[in-house]
């Protein structure tokens, strides 16, 4: 009789586990397939917004940069992309289209919390933006003068959008962050002008202006004070009186 239950059990447990087996096998290949059409498909999406942010017409920019934007908010553009896509816009022939891409990727951001966080990861691989203001042009003369003396791989990781001619009552030249994760970045970019003859002060913005919030990591704003010029730019002696409209980093 124990015999006969022990038999029964057992082969009680044969066919559970054949079920389970029957089972388990269709829905493990359904899930595999389902992941690599997934992936597929996200290759695809990533494929054709490059295709599209890369077209050399206008409007189809504009609708990869609104592509972006849709993969950003769902989590289908590794960080990976997001900094070769921000790279290809930074060194790109049309203007606007780094600005178009930041603009997505807040906007993602603000739907996406993930995004924050890649959006940070892959400005850093970026060259810094540093923005710089003059008085005269005897100190635009002066920056581009200090600016060649860099060495090559300095000067590749800096990019300076613009030279705007300012009004300001400075003293000192200042190098000013504009986000408390940049103060790092900002020391060593003071570092380096620094080691050439033009020291510079650095100020962080973050709590002092309000527009710093608005503006991406990893950009900085160079603002020359009323001080005679650095002996790196020949010593030209006493700045001329200032003159002009202001800048500002956007």
């Amino acid at each position: 009789m124990a015999s006969e239950k022990k038999e029964r059990a057992r082969a009680f447990r044969d066919i559970l586990i054949q079920l389970t087996t029957s089972i388990m096998i269709p829905l493990t290949v359904a899930g595999m397939g389902w992941y690599y059409t997934r992936w597929q498909q996200n290759l695809t999406d990533l494929k054709t917004m490059i295709d599209l942010v890369s077209d050399q017409n206008q409007e189809r920019r504009k609708y990869g940069v609104a592509m972006f934007e849709y993969l950003l908010k769902n989590d289908k553009v590794p960080v990976e992309f997001v900094a070769a896509q921000l790279d290809y816009a930074n060194n790109a022939s049309d203007p606007e289209l780094l600005g178009a891409m930041e603009r997505a990727l807040v906007k993602a951001s603000q739907v996406n919390k993930n995004v924050g966080p890649v959006f940070e990861e892959a400005v850093q691989r970026l060259p810094a933006r540093l923005f710089v203001q003059v008085l005269n042009e005897r100190q635009r003369a002066c920056f581009r003068q200090i600016f060649d003396q860099l060495k090559d791989d300095d000067q590749a990781a800096i990019t300076v959008p613009s030279i705007a001619t300012v009004k300001w009552d400075g003293k000192v030249n200042e190098l000013r962050a504009l986000k408390n994760e940049d103060m790092a970045r900002a020391e060593s970019l003071a570092g380096l002008f620094g080691g050439l003859g033009f020291p510079l002060k650095v100020v962080n913005l973050t709590d002092v202006w309000k527009g710093a919030a608005k503006v991406r990591p990893n950009t900085f704003e160079l603002w020359f004070g009323d001080t005679p010029l650095p002996p790196a730019c020949g010593n030209q002696g006493a700045a001329l009186p200032p003159a002009g409209r202001a800048g500002r980093a956007g």
